[in-house]
């Protein structure tokens, strides 16, 4: 009876629009596919069970469910001897998403550099260019900005001529955006981000246009445009996404300080901070915390920044420590204290 439904249905074509949901973020879709595909599962052949297994530690991922999405890897892994090399790149690039999640950049680099072995084996640009995309954002969060430009302008070659595809697209071109910013073209950043931008709206997908919107708001502060930030920022803040907000108000405290708008500045940083206490959010209450003595609490303004820093050093972020050691080191700087502006521009460059 299992064989003659079996017959009735299109598994190839089922995993294929199963991989389209997946790779679209298109959960309930995803979803509804997976309960239909299990239900034949004992079915299938060794080939389709390995594709479902890779495809279903993927789908566990989105979901956020870090064990089953590990167990599917593992359970596919039992098929290692029926593998080929189609199932050795989707095995490398699964694995290489999974660290990615879990925020180990240098090991997720490592599987997709096995993944990328195969690459040659895949027919289907689309998925081309979503391996460079994924490859792009790992290179981006170890703050290799050139690799990561490199793979983001691949990705958008690849994807840019097909619609049904736009999300994946959208996403290279905010990447290259966020690369562009990094490398101070302040230009090309606008262009990427404001392609993103009309994108995601194109699509309707609230959540990447609220990130967008903070991203272009990070981009005029960056450019020392904090009117223009402001007005990305607080249609950002509309949205109040969770994943986010924190930054949006901690950048928007920031710009309210630098044109001189106190009030609103006090009230936008009062609910980051109260927010990041409640949210046991330790590293952004202290960037809170020092943003408040950068503007309004100058007197403990040195002693907080260097405790800060320390904190940011204990957690081994990297990133906090050099952005606000380099902005310590000139502070001192300036006030002539040359032995600890030296010792901060050390920090700066780690």
């Amino acid at each position: 009876m299992g064989q003659n439904i079996y017959n009735q249905v299109n598994i190839s074509a089922e995993l294929d629009n199963w991989s389209i949901s997946i790779r679209l973020d298109k959960r309930e879709a995803a979803v509804s596919i997976h309960d239909r595909l299990k239900g034949f599962s004992d079915d299938f052949s060794i080939d389709t069970l390995i594709k479902f297994l890779l495809l279903e530690s993927r789908f566990y991922l989105m979901q956020k469910h870090l064990v089953n999405s590990a167990a599917a890897i593992d359970n596919a892994k039992k098929h290692l001897v029926h593998f080929k090399d189609t199932h050795r790149h989707y095995l490398h690039l699964a694995e290489g998403i999974q660290f990615y999640d879990e925020k180990h950049y240098q090991e997720a680099l490592n599987c997709f550099e096995k993944a990328e072995k195969y690459l040659n084996q895949l027919n289907d640009p689309v998925e081309i260019g979503e391996f460079h995309l994924r490859k792009a954002m790992t290179y981006y969060f170890l703050d290799i900005t050139t690799l990561s430009a490199l793979h983001a302008e691949r990705a958008i070659e690849s994807l840019k001529p097909y619609k049904t595809f736009e999300f994946l697209l959208a996403r290279a071109e905010m990447l290259q955006g966020m690369n562009y910013m990094d490398l101070h073209n302040f230009e090309m950043a606008e262009e990427h981000l404001h392609r993103a931008l009309a994108s995601y709206k194109n699509i309707n997908n609230h959540n990447f246009i609220t990130t967008t919107k903070l991203n272009l708001g990070l981009l005029y502060v960056e450019r020392k445009l904090p009117e223009t930030a402001i007005r990305y920022l607080e249609e950002a803040r509309k949205n109040r996404q969770e994943r986010i907000h924190l930054k949006i108000l901690y950048l928007l405290a920031d710009s309210y300080w630098k044109t001189n708008q106190s009030s609103k500045a006090i009230e936008v940083y009062s609910e980051g901070f109260q927010k990041s206490m409640d949210n046991d959010d330790l590293t952004m209450k202290w960037e809170f915390s020092m943003l408040h003595k950068k503007y309004e609490d100058k007197v403990n303004y040195e002693s907080v920044w260097q405790e800060g820093i320390e904190y940011f050093r204990g957690i081994n972020d990297l990133y906090n420590v050099r952005l606000y050691s380099k902005e310590l080191a000139w502070h001192y700087t300036e006030t002539k204290q040359f032995e600890l502006a030296t010792r901060y521009y050390l920090l700066a460059t780690i």
